[in-house]
């Protein structure tokens, strides 16, 4: 029995703020994240009433977080601008707030009356206020709502704009400070690493790039608007987006406090190789190249790298359903009809 688990199962004896399973100082065991991390193919037992999760910023990860943890039975709400785009998700019984976070003061309403929630912060840095003014607002609303979880969406792309095609990054290798572009993702990160809600559990998702069913490569080479860079011998890494939902359950369920994973699949490869193959699948022509560098274009960043998942796939416990993007395809092949 894990840590947590036992944990969880103590404070379920002792009592907790409405949700079975997690007590008023213990906010590490998720047991409403358990059942869904089993129903979505973890192997964690299920431990009692499902924990609320809400979507600040409900774009398309957040849309298909919401619905596979609406379909396990979960309370869900998910918060954005665009109300009406997320109508659909209202026809499934999903609570739809509207949040702006450039206006902190709405955050705190549109988290209020589920205790014990997770809360998933899927918004990109808000430049209209101070660096890390709205991430902080969403902690502070987090925490007074009685939260248990906060789990942030970052970047995978924090370790320079232009390519480093030899090196493989971990959660120990440091970022790059002079890459402007990028200064308010790490502000971001920064505000949930000194956060001091102790009562908050809080993790960090650097997200690799998020391909799926709608979004991602092959939406751009139909489209005709994807180039190689360079002879495509850059290195790249990705994650589909149902393998982000599961590492979500995952790190509600086991995840330490402060915790920073970077989520990428098991196989990086180069950006030519990816774009040929699926070209050839798709049966669409190969993409034409440009230079990273172009007389009278914009320079062009190239922020992905080799990506090592094993400290994700060691402390979660878990196992990606598509372990390359060889699989993720097949799977939006099978999708798309």
């Amino acid at each position: 029995m894990s840590t947590r688990r036992a944990e969880a199962r103590g404070a379920q004896a002792t009592g907790s703020r409405g949700v079975v399973g997690a007590g008023p100082g213990e906010p590490a065991a998720r047991a409403g994240s358990a059942r869904q991390f089993s129903a979505m193919g973890g192997d964690h037992a299920n431990l009692g009433a499902m924990v609320p999760l809400i979507v600040l910023g409900c774009g398309y990860i957040g849309t298909r977080l919401a619905r596979a943890a609406a379909a396990a039975g979960r309370t869900v709400r998910v918060c954005g601008r665009s109300t009406g785009r997320l109508a659909p998700l209202g026809e499934l019984g999903i609570q739809v707030k509207y949040v702006d976070a450039a206006v902190p003061k709405q955050i705190g309403p549109g988290l209020a009356g589920l205790a014990g929630a997770t809360v998933v912060y899927s918004i990109p840095p808000v430049a209209s206020l101070p660096p890390g003014q709205a991430m902080r607002a969403a902690l502070q609303a987090a925490y007074g709502a009685g939260a248990g979880c906060f789990i942030q969406f970052s970047s995978a792309g924090l370790y320079g704009s232009q390519p480093d095609d030899d090196a493989w990054i971990d959660e120990q290798t440091p970022m790059a400070h002079d890459d402007p572009p990028m200064s308010n993702v790490q502000s971001d990160e920064r505000e949930v690493e000194t956060c001091q809600f102790e009562r908050l559990r809080t993790v960090t998702l650097r997200l690799a790039p998020v391909y799926g069913p709608g979004r991602g490569l092959r939406a751009r080479m139909r489209r005709g608007e994807f180039k190689i860079l360079d002879d495509g011998q850059h290195a790249t890494s990705r994650i589909h987006v149902d393998d982000v939902v599961r590492v979500v359950f995952a790190a509600e369920d086991r995840a330490p406090s402060r915790a920073r994973y970077l989520v990428a699949d098991d196989e990086p490869t180069t950006q030519g190789a990816y774009a040929r193959w699926l070209a050839e699948r798709l049966g669409l022509p190969t993409p034409p190249s440009r230079a990273l560098y172009e007389p009278g274009a914009p320079r062009v960043a190239h922020r992905n790298r080799r990506i090592r998942n094993s400290l994700m796939k060691q402390e979660l416990g878990i196992e990606l359903q598509y372990p390359s993007f060889r699989e993720g395809e097949a799977a939006i092949d099978a999708a798309e009809g």
